[in-house]
Protein backbone atom coordinates (compact mmCIF):
# COMPACT_ATOMS: atom_id res chain seq x y z
CA UNK A 1 0.00 0.00 0.00
CA UNK A 2 1.24 3.47 -0.94
CA UNK A 3 1.06 6.30 1.46
CA UNK A 4 0.66 9.95 0.34
CA UNK A 5 2.22 12.99 1.93
CA UNK A 6 0.61 14.26 5.06
CA UNK A 7 -1.82 17.18 4.85
CA UNK A 8 0.54 19.33 6.92
CA UNK A 9 3.48 18.81 4.52
CA UNK A 10 1.20 19.43 1.52
CA UNK A 11 -0.01 22.70 3.04
CA UNK A 12 3.54 23.87 3.76
CA UNK A 13 4.59 23.01 0.17
CA UNK A 14 1.62 24.90 -1.31
CA UNK A 15 2.40 27.96 0.81
CA UNK A 16 6.10 27.83 -0.19
CA UNK A 17 5.26 27.55 -3.90
CA UNK A 18 2.73 30.38 -3.65
CA UNK A 19 5.18 32.69 -1.85
CA UNK A 20 7.90 31.93 -4.42
CA UNK A 21 5.59 32.77 -7.32
CA UNK A 22 4.42 35.94 -5.55
CA UNK A 23 8.05 37.02 -5.09
CA UNK A 24 8.82 36.45 -8.78
CA UNK A 25 5.75 38.42 -9.89
CA UNK A 26 6.54 41.26 -7.44
CA UNK A 27 10.13 41.49 -8.67
CA UNK A 28 9.03 41.54 -12.32
CA UNK A 29 6.26 44.07 -11.61
CA UNK A 30 8.54 46.50 -9.79
CA UNK A 31 11.15 46.45 -12.57
CA UNK A 32 8.39 46.84 -15.19
CA UNK A 33 6.94 49.90 -13.43
CA UNK A 34 10.40 51.43 -12.93
CA UNK A 35 11.26 51.19 -16.63
CA UNK A 36 7.92 52.23 -18.15
CA UNK A 37 6.77 55.09 -15.93
CA UNK A 38 8.28 58.54 -16.61
CA UNK A 39 10.75 59.93 -14.08
CA UNK A 40 9.96 62.99 -12.01
CA UNK A 41 11.91 65.27 -14.38
CA UNK A 42 10.10 63.83 -17.41
CA UNK A 43 6.75 64.38 -15.70
CA UNK A 44 7.62 68.00 -14.87
CA UNK A 45 8.74 68.60 -18.47
CA UNK A 46 5.55 67.08 -19.83
CA UNK A 47 3.42 69.25 -17.51
CA UNK A 48 5.39 72.38 -18.46
CA UNK A 49 4.84 71.63 -22.14
CA UNK A 50 1.06 71.11 -22.03
CA UNK A 51 -0.64 73.33 -24.59
CA UNK A 52 2.63 74.45 -26.15
CA UNK A 53 2.71 75.21 -29.84
CA UNK A 54 5.06 76.78 -32.32
CA UNK A 55 4.52 77.59 -35.99
CA UNK A 56 6.87 78.17 -38.88
CA UNK A 57 5.60 81.37 -40.51
CA UNK A 58 8.13 81.57 -43.31
CA UNK A 59 11.35 80.13 -44.59
CA UNK A 60 13.69 81.34 -47.29
CA UNK A 61 16.97 80.01 -48.60
CA UNK A 62 19.71 82.16 -50.11
CA UNK A 63 21.68 79.92 -52.49
CA UNK A 64 24.45 82.51 -52.87
CA UNK A 65 25.32 82.61 -49.15
CA UNK A 66 23.92 79.16 -48.20
CA UNK A 67 21.88 80.75 -45.42
CA UNK A 68 18.43 79.53 -44.40
CA UNK A 69 16.22 82.15 -42.76
CA UNK A 70 13.32 80.91 -40.61
CA UNK A 71 10.53 82.88 -38.92
CA UNK A 72 8.72 81.25 -35.99
CA UNK A 73 5.69 82.23 -33.93
CA UNK A 74 5.03 80.85 -30.44
CA UNK A 75 1.25 80.55 -30.17
CA UNK A 76 1.36 78.53 -26.93
CA UNK A 77 1.14 79.70 -23.31
CA UNK A 78 4.78 79.08 -22.27
CA UNK A 79 8.31 79.96 -23.27
CA UNK A 80 9.98 77.42 -25.56
CA UNK A 81 13.60 76.83 -26.47
CA UNK A 82 14.41 75.88 -30.04
CA UNK A 83 17.21 73.38 -29.45
CA UNK A 84 18.37 72.19 -32.87
CA UNK A 85 17.50 71.72 -36.51
CA UNK A 86 18.01 68.47 -38.42
CA UNK A 87 18.31 68.60 -42.20
CA UNK A 88 17.31 65.47 -44.09
CA UNK A 89 19.21 64.85 -47.32
CA UNK A 90 18.76 61.94 -49.69
CA UNK A 91 21.93 60.28 -48.38
CA UNK A 92 22.36 61.65 -44.84
CA UNK A 93 21.03 63.78 -41.99
CA UNK A 94 22.81 66.77 -40.45
CA UNK A 95 21.97 68.43 -37.13
CA UNK A 96 22.87 71.97 -36.11
CA UNK A 97 22.31 73.63 -32.74
CA UNK A 98 19.96 76.61 -32.48
CA UNK A 99 19.48 77.24 -28.72
CA UNK A 100 17.11 80.21 -29.02
CA UNK A 101 14.23 81.03 -26.67
CA UNK A 102 10.86 82.26 -27.85
CA UNK A 103 8.26 83.62 -25.46
CA UNK A 104 4.49 83.27 -25.89
CA UNK A 105 3.07 85.45 -28.69
CA UNK A 106 6.60 86.30 -29.83
CA UNK A 107 8.06 86.12 -33.34
CA UNK A 108 11.62 84.82 -33.71
CA UNK A 109 13.73 85.12 -36.85
CA UNK A 110 16.58 82.64 -36.95
CA UNK A 111 19.26 82.26 -39.62
CA UNK A 112 21.18 79.05 -40.15
CA UNK A 113 24.56 79.32 -41.88
CA UNK A 114 26.32 76.79 -44.11
CA UNK A 115 23.25 74.87 -45.23
CA UNK A 116 23.65 72.75 -48.34
CA UNK A 117 20.94 73.52 -50.88
CA UNK A 118 19.88 69.94 -51.59
CA UNK A 119 18.02 69.21 -48.33
CA UNK A 120 14.69 67.42 -48.71
CA UNK A 121 13.18 68.52 -45.41
CA UNK A 122 14.10 69.74 -41.95
CA UNK A 123 12.88 69.28 -38.39
CA UNK A 124 13.23 71.93 -35.69
CA UNK A 125 13.22 70.47 -32.18
CA UNK A 126 12.31 72.24 -28.94
CA UNK A 127 12.88 71.55 -25.26
CA UNK A 128 9.42 69.92 -25.25
CA UNK A 129 9.61 66.44 -26.82
CA UNK A 130 6.19 66.63 -28.51
CA UNK A 131 6.53 70.18 -29.83
CA UNK A 132 8.49 70.55 -33.06
CA UNK A 133 8.27 72.02 -36.55
CA UNK A 134 8.67 69.87 -39.64
CA UNK A 135 9.09 71.29 -43.14
CA UNK A 136 7.59 70.41 -45.53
Amino acid sequence: MLKGISPLVATVLLIAITMTLAGIVAFWGSSFVRTTLPTENQTQTMQACVGGSIKLISQSYNSTTNVLSLTFYNDGPQKLTLTNITFIYSDRAETKEINSEISPAQVLIKTIDNVASNYNSFLVSTNCPNIYVKYP
